[in-house]
């Protein structure tokens, strides 16, 4: 799985002066992932409670500090290997950022 962009989900939300905001804006909009605190995968959602099987988050005490950007981000990119399973599974991540905002994206994999 590859992360290629984060939304900061209520830029209105955060008590920021119009500058600061502008700023946050700019950043957000030049580097999408640099704002992403954690993110957790569930290669088995099952629709109501996540498991989490797979965490990454900034500053992981594993990460070399060349490896995708620095200890200061979260991985792109990650590689999970899960048990072979009948049929498509559905994955869940969710993604949390350096205000507290949570977002997730459900996708469903076809086996294979």
């Amino acid at each position: 799985m590859r992360l290629k962009n984060s939304v900061l989900l209520s830029p209105e939300a955060i008590n920021l002066d119009d500058a600061y905001r502008q700023k946050l804006q700019a950043v957000a909009n030049a580097e999408p992932l640099a704002l992403i605190e954690y993110r957790a995968v569930d290669p088995d959602y099952d629709g109501q409670v996540f498991r989490s099987v797979w965490q990454d988050y900034r500053g992981k005490m594993s990460r070399l500090a060349a490896n995708d950007g620095g200890a200061l981000r979260v991985l792109a990119q990650a590689v999970l290997t899960v048990p072979a399973k009948g049929g498509p599974r559905r994955v869940r991540v969710r993604v949390v950022d350096v205000f507290g905002f949570e977002a997730g994206v459900l996708a469903t994999v076809a086996a294979g």
